[in-house]
């Protein structure tokens, strides 16, 4: 094994001098990490890095700061690098491969999804700054990443019906669906005739010829319909009326920026609704990625303690 880093480390020393054309002429090659038989070098890690680092350096922290954030930034993508060596040997181990035709169905497919020419994924490529070499390799390491999965992690995941429910139960809002309110409402300019208006409402005169009446907004001839809507975004002293309100009600004079304003609750229905068998699929999904992801990074620890893995940034 030692003979064999040498030599690669011989090796990589004389095409450095002979034949690389480095990134910038301020990045010199070298050795950055030892990985079990492969390596990872200074420009391969300044290649990834270099989009990060320009934000950096344009970031208008103090210099201090940029250090720091480059450090990091470097850490990170070198420990990443490091976790593509290893599952690149142990694919290799295993003879696990990706075809030329892989890639290109992958490709195929990417361009569909987004309705793509080649022209169109290439001009896209390039405002990126990503050649279409690069883009093909970086589809090769997902393919061979996720094949690595498949003979590695996935036959050991069980997603049982206990966990599928216990998921639905603690997601409950979100399976419950989304209140939305089908609203009136009557717009004037005066606070006192808007007052009397509300007094008539509390008669229960009809709300929608109230408004076909009195609103001077222009949905006063559709009774004062303004549709449906998730009140989220309105305002705090709308939404603060509106939801406490039941179908039929509505609610005191609000001030507005258009006016003064009365809002009328026509219906309240739920957006999205589904039950734990519609739901069943989707948190099957979920709950699979999670528990393979998990166990991808437990299987890429214990080959990470068994490696000899040597940093010399």
């Amino acid at each position: 094994m030692k003979k064999r880093i040498n030599w690669i480390v011989f090796s990589l020393m004389i095409i450095s001098f002979s034949f690389c054309q480095p990134i910038s002429a301020d990045v010199i090659d070298r050795i950055v990490a030892i990985v079990d038989d492969d390596i990872v070098t200074l420009v391969q890690l300044s290649k990834e890095t270099s989009p990060y680092i320009k934000n950096i350096e344009s970031s208008g922290y103090p210099d201090e700061k940029k250090k720091e954030m480059v450090q990091a930034i470097n850490k990170k993508i070198l420990t990443a690098l490091i976790d593509q060596s290893l599952t690149r040997q142990e694919a290799k181990k295993y003879q696990i491969n990706v075809s030329d035709t892989e890639i290109n169905t992958a490709v195929e497919n990417v361009k569909k999804a987004k309705s793509l020419s080649q022209e169109d994924l290439e001009k896209a490529l390039g405002q990126e700054r990503i050649t279409l070499k690069e883009y093909r390799e970086n589809i090769k390491k997902q393919i061979l990443q996720s094949k690595l999965i498949n003979y590695s992690v996935k036959s050991k995941v069980i997603i049982t019906e206990s966990d599928i429910k216990k998921r639905y139960e603690s997601n409950a809002e979100k399976y419950s669906g989304k209140k939305k309110y089908h609203l009136r409402n009557i717009l004037m300019a005066n606070e006192d005739k808007m007052k009397e208006i509300k007094k008539k409402l509390d008669k229960n005169k009809g709300f929608a010829l109230l408004a076909r009446e009195y609103s001077i907004a222009s949905n006063a001839s559709d009774g004062g319909d303004l549709g449906t809507f998730d009140i989220h975004n309105f305002s705090e002293s709308i939404k603060d009326s509106i939801s406490k309100l039941n179908k039929g009600g509505f609610t005191d004079v609000i001030s507005t920026a258009q006016g003064f304003q009365i809002f009328y609750i026509e219906d309240i229905v739920l957006e999205g609704v589904k039950t734990l068998q519609q739901a069943y699929d989707e948190i099957h999904e979920i709950l699979y990625r999670e528990q393979v992801d998990k166990k991808f990074k437990t299987w890429l620890e214990s080959l990470k303690k068994k490696a000899h893995i040597k940093i010399m940034l």
